[in-house]
């Protein structure tokens, strides 16, 4: 950033306009800003703060105090600041909150604060002003123009003092403050908030891997326990005895298998000469049915002959029903011809009266044609009444139209009037409005800010607090999980002993003296077991056992786990609230407060540009007077419209009285004619119309007689018809020998009659392959005994039962077999896949320890990255320290004592070449103490600019300092340290120097010198010594 020009108006101490061209002090590289202490040189670099951001340098001055007390009242503090980033070129102008005093009445009144942001590129910078101030970035609102600035620049009011103005004593505290205090400094400075998310996801990610892994270690001793194992050796030992068991099971199960077979052979016999009785019975079922329907089905044959008959008489029966039919059609159509003949007798009738009135209407058209003559006449004297008429309208729309401008005339002075007072009302009550708007602005800016601290520290609070209902849930679901599984074990033990008492007792009841064990194989059996053995469900019970057992130890391990994850995240909740700053008022009352802020600054109504009113009301004071002059010019022309229009009106009476009262307008006229002419027409055309009725009427009446006579000939036609059709009809009855009722009776089964005839075919066919069928079976059946199945089917079922509880055995051992067995594969899976887990998860775990910490610095993977980049800033200020001190001191980290070890954090010390020792800054002198944080100031700007691809270092400022710095001829450490200034400078940066120590001048004459007087500040520029 490089300042072009600085304007101050009404300023601190700068009563009046004061502006400071820094074009020519840039040019030379190095220049000063003298003067006399607090004539008000630092207040210049306070006003380009002031102006970029809205606050002055002393953090604890309020930007309303910037105001000049030497100023006039009417003349408002502004500051106007022109400078370059790069190619680009901006304007900002600021006001701060002030009082002023009022437009209208006594006392004062306040204005709010606002900023406007101008993009000036291109603009010659003298032409600048309130009527050029370029292309509008953003005006009126100062959070805006803040954040626009701040996007710009990539700093903001804070930084802007750190690494712009070096002030004096500031950079001494950098120097020796602490590892943390530095980090906090160059955090706001170095964006390194990527490697601190960065440390912070590897520790998450790396907890929640160590939980993993010792759930899982967990989860396979406890599944081995459940199991009842101890190891995993216990396990094979398991497996082997249980294989043995599957041997015994399997011979037992063959034996079963031989008998249940036979058993299945010998009832399958059974059954096949069962069938052959069966089918006996069968058929001669089936053959009594088929007899008993023989009456039925004759009855229906004989149907079936008289329908087939009465069939060949029904088309003869179709032709006579529509031969009927068609002639009471033409008995219709004689009625019908009968009526319309009636019809046409009447229309004629009437038409021939229609023509007798048509053609006595002729003395009427002679009348007619008589008033139209009349008309021509009285039409030419209308057309000069109407002339007559024009002439008066014309006078009369004169009239109207001045009348009318007299009335817009008085209206507009009058609105005129009216607009000056309100806008002088408005403006006053404006005014009032902006002021409290300003200072409720501010109050609700503050109230915010203390509720979003208030928001934070309450979801903080309440994270807790859900942390601690966690553990809370967390610690009784352990309490319940260890209880089940407690109980689950139990009830797996007496499960486990029951069936183990039950297979003693079996196995004891099947030992044979001196015979082998088939457990054990030994030949002595000295205390068999004795009772009677549980036959059902003890196997079931003790897997459902084994399985419930599982289940709740594997519970009970994710519920401790899941409740030690809760503890940690309370842990951290709670860490993360002792961090929160607690804020003074509740968010209940923030939140009442901001409303009621809120809704005051609402119904203070959108902001006003007072400017823009004061310079409405003074535009309106000579309109009132133009409008007034309007008025009464037109007053005047309304008057003479009134007296010409009087003139013509009584011109035009005179015509107009003497012609016929409803014949005074050529309008009237023409509607005479029109009306005449019109009836004229229709009384000719209603005597051509009855002609051509009476025509049409005739022939009508003509054509309805010659149609009834067509008609009575048809109907006849077609009786002789009917006649015929129904003696065809009775003939064909006659020759299939059916009268009239018996044709009907047959008619109800001419749809059915193909199914009738197949059913009656049908069971002729059926009748005969039943008695074949019944035949057939009684032959096989020939030399045989019905044989009594119950027995065998007995036989069959207990073979089956025998060999299912042998199978259920059988399954039972291979099921323990494939159980445990699988089991060991799912534990070889288990054990393999944490030792995986532990595997992969190792590199994550060691960098998550190395990037929060835990390595032989105590350094966290932040304060690294910030590290290697504070080691730029020492290489940077060693740069600069090494001509000021004459190649004596060097700036380098030291190592911070924490705990007996040593921690490499951002400590400073300081290389003293005389001595070959490095010591700490806090010894050096008050003249190197200054040479040194200077040196560090200057490095910091430099790497700041270069790690930044927006911020730009084209100007800094140093304020202050140099009176600890001695002079000897040119050799002393002010001309060192002038020197490294000076060399700064040649390149595209400039240095300012703020002080006022006269050595200092002397060196660097080029500059500013800010003169104090009785009535304010004034700035002047020098060129050389003066």
């Amino acid at each position: 950033m490089r300042p072009i020009r600085l304007s101050l108006q009404a300023f601190g101490p700068f009563a009046t306009t004061e502006v400071v061209d820094f074009r020519s002090a840039l040019e030379t590289g190095l220049f000063g800003i003298y003067g006399q202490t607090g004539a008000g040189k630092s207040t210049l670099f306070s006003a380009m703060s002031f102006a970029l951001f809205g606050l002055p340098t002393k953090t604890d001055q309020e930007p309303r105090s910037l105001r000049s007390d030497h100023a006039a009242p009417d003349l408002p503090t502004e500051v106007e600041f022109v400078f370059e980033l790069g190619a680009k070129a901006y304007l900002i102008r600021r006001r701060p909150v002030q009082e002023r005093p009022k437009a209208r009445g006594e006392g004062t009144t306040e204005d709010a604060a606002e900023a406007s942001l101008f993009d000036v590129t291109g603009i010659p910078i003298d032409t600048l002003g309130p009527s050029q101030s370029g292309r509008v970035i953003a005006e009126k609102k100062v959070s805006v123009v803040g954040q626009q600035v701040e996007a710009l620049l990539g700093y903001g009011a804070d930084q802007f003092r750190q690494i712009v103005l070096l002030p004096q004593g500031k950079f001494e505290t950098f120097l020796a403050a602490k590892t943390d205090a530095r980090v906090e400094i160059l955090r706001d400075l170095f964006d390194v908030k990527v490697y601190r998310d960065l440390a912070a996801r590897l520790k998450e990610e790396a907890s929640e891997a160590e939980r993993a892994l010792r759930d899982q270690r967990a989860l396979y001793v406890a599944r081995l326990e459940e199991r009842g194992f101890e190891s995993a050796e216990a396990l094979e030992l398991g497996i082997a005895a249980a294989e043995a068991k599957v041997d015994e099971k399997r011979s037992i199960q063959q034996g079963a298998e031989t008998v249940n077979e036979s058993a299945r052979k010998a009832l399958t016999d059974g059954e096949q000469v069962e069938k052959a009785f069966v089918a006996v019975d069968t058929a001669r079922k089936a053959l009594d049915d088929l007899e008993a329907k023989t009456g039925e089905i004759d009855a229906l044959a004989m149907r079936v002959e008289a329908v087939k008959n009465a069939l060949q008489a029904r088309d003869l029966e179709s032709a006579s029903h529509d031969a009927e039919r068609d002639s009471q059609i033409a008995v219709n159509a004689v009625i019908t011809a009968e009526g319309e003949l009636n019809t046409a007798t009447g229309a004629k009738k009437e038409a021939a009266q229609k023509l007798a009135e048509a053609q006595s209407g002729e003395v009427r058209r002679q009348q007619v044609q008589a008033d139209l003559t009349r008309l021509e006449a009285i039409e030419k004297q209308v057309g000069q009444a109407a002339e007559l008429q024009k002439a008066f309208d014309e006078a009369a729309r004169d009239e109207a139209s001045a009348r009318k401008a007299l009335t817009i005339a008085v209206e507009s002075r009058e609105g005129l009037k009216s607009q000056l007072d309100a806008t002088d009302l408005a403006l006053e009550q404006a005014r009032k409005t902006e002021a409290a708007r300003g200072k409720l602005t501010g109050e609700l800016a503050e109230s915010i800010r203390e509720r979003v601290k208030a928001v934070a520290h309450a979801k903080a609070q309440g994270a807790v607090a859900d942390a601690q209902q966690d553990v809370k849930a967390a610690a009784s679901e352990l309490t319940t999980r260890t209880e089940a599984a407690l109980a689950a074990d139990a009830a797996l033990v007496e499960a486990e002993a029951r069936l183990t008492r039950t297979q003693a007792i079996i196995l004891a009841e099947k030992l044979t003296e001196g015979a082998a064990c088939p457990v054990c194989g030994s030949h002595d059996h000295p205390t068999p077991a004795h009772g009677t053995p549980e036959q059902s469900g003890l196997t079931e019970a003790f897997r459902s056992a084994q399985t419930k057992a599982r289940t709740s130890s594997e519970a009970r391990v994710r519920a401790e786990s899941e409740l030690g994850n809760c503890r940690t995240r309370l842990d951290e909740k709670k860490r993360a609230l002792d961090e929160q700053e607690r804020p003074e008022r509740t968010l209940v009352e923030l939140e009442a407060e901001i409303v009621r802020l809120e809704g005051t600054v609402d119904a203070l109504g959108e902001s006003v540009d007072l400017d823009a009113m004061a310079e409405q009301m003074a535009d309106l004071k000579p309109k009132v007077t133009d409008a007034e002059t309007a008025e009464a010019i037109a007053r005047t022309a309304a008057a003479q419209a009134q007296t010409t229009l009087a003139e013509a009106r009584a011109k035009r009476d005179t015509v107009v009285e003497a012609l016929p009262e409803g014949l005074r307008t050529p309008e009237a006229v023409v509607a005479r004619q029109e009306a005449l002419q019109g009836e004229q027409g229709q009384l000719s055309k209603a005597l051509e119309l009855a002609i051509e009725n009476d025509r049409v009427v005739s022939e009508a009446l003509t054509r309805a007689q010659e149609q009834l006579e067509a008609a009575k000939r048809a109907r006849d036609a077609q009786t002789l018809r009917v006649e015929k059709a129904r003696g065809d009809f009775s003939a064909r009855l006659a020759e299939v020998e059916l009268d009239k009722a018996g044709y009907d009776a047959c008619k109800a089964h001419f749809p059915t009659l193909d199914a009738d005839r197949k059913m009656v075919s049908d069971h002729r066919e059926g009748l005969i392959a039943a008695r074949t069928t019944w035949q057939n079976a009684r032959a096989a059946c020939a030399d045989r005994e019905r044989p009594d199945l119950a027995p065998l089917q007995l036989a069959l079922e207990n073979a089956t039962q025998e060999l299912k509880t042998a199978n259920d055995a059988l399954s039972a051992t291979r099921s323990d077999v494939s159980s445990l067995t699988k089991f060991k594969e799912s534990l070889a899976e288990a054990l393999a896949k944490t030792e995986r887990l532990e595997t992969e998860t190792g590199p994550l775990r060691g960098l998550a320890d190395l990037a929060n910490g835990k390595n032989d610095f105590k350094m966290t993977l932040e304060t690294f990255a910030i590290g290697a980049m504070f080691d730029q800033v020492l290489e940077a200020a060693n740069m600069r320290l090494d001509p000021m001190t004459r190649g004596r001191y060097r700036l380098a980290r030291g190592i911070e004592a924490l705990g007996g070890r040593g921690k490499r954090g951002l400590e400073i010390e300081v290389f003293d070449i005389n001595t070959g020792k490095a010591r700490p800054t806090a010894t050096l002198s008050g003249g190197e103490t200054f040479i040194a944080a200077l040196a560090l100031a200057l490095g910091l700007a430099d790497v700041v600019e270069s790690l930044s691809g927006k911020i730009r270092m084209d100007t800094i400022f140093i304020d202050e300092g140099f009176g600890s710095l001695d002079t000897e001829n040119g050799a002393g450490t002010l001309d060192q340290v002038i020197q490294v200034l000076a060399a700064l400078t040649e390149g595209s940066r400039a240095v300012g120097l703020i002080s006022h120590v006269g050595l200092v001048q002397e060196a660097i004459p080029q500059g500013f010198y800010v003169r104090s007087t009785p009535s304010g500040s004034r700035v002047e520029e020098r060129k050389g010594l003066g």
